[in-house]
């Protein structure tokens, strides 16, 4: 009877170690599969989600209101007052394809087009060395020290670019490629700029709706920083096409700024020169702004002036005649209006304004600018462009908000 107990002990022992160890096997299949779905998940997240240091966005807003003391025109204000000259928002994307390559992608939406968005920049760039980069696409056009954040009123002093040196060039972007290289010192940094490109835009001309071409367009730039003192000079030519004409033009700029947390001194001062009729201009500004804490005022003095006047030997009084004559020659043709002292401008601006940082990346900004000095011409303005010149100055009432996110 005893072989017949430690048989049946043995068999109930291997009975129970087969069971356990299918139970084993069993409960490691079901986490084998529960950890290989939580890594099927884990995937299906990682490519589903933006990586966030691949894929980049940031933005801007303005909201401002103006009106002027006349209907003269000055930055786009009459004396209706209007939120659109100046209200934009932006919208800008960074994906970074590689380590050195990157796409950017700027939409501009303006009050002035019912806020319907535009392409502003769209380039692709890539960094051949640590101080060698190039880009192609559509760009801003850098021909001023604050071309690059031209719509960010944010990380500007003022409510608005001095308009007597930014808005005597009516093309603020091209199409093309560019190169820029740093050379770097101890303290400062020293970079140059090349481009070339073409750009095409509707602009007012006289009163009318013209298509601007800029065709072979060449360009650099040379700037240097400290980051307290910066010293900027640049050139440009193209050739541009205007109501059928094909003009020479050329650009140049310098500039300099200084900051030192406190104390803001720019000053900028551009020519551009236009072959035939169309005005050559001379123009330039200098801003002070001083920072108490969240305040920092500012006052900006700044002047534009035709330099070829001589060019356009009709009065605005026989050339509006000639048009509106019957059997005249001219008669209908406005684009004659080009060969008229219409076109011929001195201006002087003072503006004074305040900048208050109200929270974290909104600033509130006020300023009032009196454009005066015309001399015996319309001040560039387009409400001026008539038979007798019917302002001789105007005043400009600004509020705006600015913040970048």
């Amino acid at each position: 009877m005893q072989p017949i107990k430690h048989t049946k002990k043995a068999l109930a022992l291997a009975l129970s170690s087969v069971i356990c160890s299918y139970a084993s096997v069993a409960q490691t299949s079901d986490e084998r599969i529960d950890q290989l779905e939580q890594q099927v998940q884990n995937l299906q997240t990682q490519v589903n989600k933006p990586d966030d240091n691949r894929l980049r966005f940031n933005g801007f807003l303005s909201v401002g209101y103006g009106l002027a003391s006349n209907d003269g025109g000055y930055a786009g204000y009459t004396e209706e007052g209007s939120f659109n000259p100046e209200s934009l928002f932006g919208l800008q994307g960074a994906f970074t394809l590689t380590d050195k390559t990157e796409v950017t992608m700027q939409l501009v939406g303006r009050g002035n087009d019912d806020w319907d968005p535009s392409i502003e920049w769209a380039y692709i760039s890539h960094q051949f060395t640590p101080v060698f980069k190039m880009r192609a696409g559509k760009m801003r056009l850098p021909l001023f020290m604050y071309s690059d954040s031209l719509e960010v009123g944010y990380a500007q002093p003022w409510i608005r670019p001095p308009e007597e040196v930014y808005g005597n060039v009516p093309v603020t972007s091209y199409t093309g490629i560019d190169g820029l290289y740093d050379v770097n010192f101890d303290m400062s940094t020293l970079t140059f700029q090349a481009f070339m490109g073409e750009s095409e835009e509707d602009i007012s001309n006289l009163g009318q709706a013209v298509r601007l071409e800029v065709n072979d367009l060449f360009g650099g730039s040379a700037t240097w920083t400290d980051f307290i003192w910066t010293l900027r000079g640049n050139l440009a030519t193209s050739e541009i096409t205007i109501g059928g004409d094909d003009l020479k033009t050329d650009f140049y700029g310098l500039g300099a700024s200084y900051n030192n947390g406190s104390l803001q001194v720019i000053s900028e001062f551009t020519r551009l020169e236009i072959e035939g009729p169309t005005p050559d201009t001379d123009s330039g500004y200098i801003t002070l702004a001083y920072t108490f804490g969240s305040l920092a005022p500012y006052f900006t003095y700044s002047m534009q002036e035709s330099t070829d006047d001589d060019e356009r030997p009709y009065s605005r009084e026989f050339i509006f005649n000639a048009i509106n004559t019957p059997g005249s020659p001219l008669f209908g043709q406005l684009s004659a209006l080009a060969l008229s002292d219409v076109q011929n401008s001195e201006r002087t601006a003072y503006s004074l304004g305040l900048r208050w940082d109200a929270m974290s990346n909104v600033a509130v900004k006020f300023d009032v600018t009196r454009a005066t000095d015309f001399g015996d011409t319309g001040g560039d303005l387009p409400g001026n462009v008539a038979p007798s010149i019917a302002y001789d100055d105007i005043d400009v009432y600004s509020i705006k908000i600015d913040s970048a996110f």
